[in-house]
């Protein structure tokens, strides 16, 4: 009984250490991509100002690189702490402008970065 007792606590404390664990992986990934998440809220806001001063009124799907806005002076550049980045953003009027920003850099990719393009 004893030893049952023992085994049991032993084995709450290894579940709670591996719980313990993740939970911090969690949060250390996330901290580690918030900047780059910043940057593709920067290029979604950069492309609400291309759409609206170029006045997109087709419908479907338009493609805005990184390059055409900071040509056109929307973003002043696309970089994190010396990383300097490759993105577009995908817009699609369908009455609704919807904006889906990628971006590619050493540090990280959006997911689905070259199939939307």
């Amino acid at each position: 009984m004893k030893k049952t007792k023992i085994l049991f606590i032993i084995w709450a404390i290894i579940v709670l250490i591996i719980i313990g664990l993740l939970t911090a992986l969690g949060f250390i990934l996330e901290n580690r991509y918030e900047k780059y998440k910043e940057l593709e809220d920067k290029l979604v806001s950069s492309a609400k100002e291309y759409a609206h001063s170029e006045i997109l009124l087709e419908e479907g799907e338009f493609i805005v690189t990184t390059e055409e806005l900071i040509e056109q002076e929307y973003l002043d550049s696309l970089e994190v702490d010396d990383d300097v980045c490759q993105g577009y953003v995908v817009i699609t009027n369908d009455g609704t402008y919807e904006y889906a920003p990628y971006i590619t850099c050493k540090g990280y990719t959006t997911r689905n970065f070259l199939e939307n393009k």
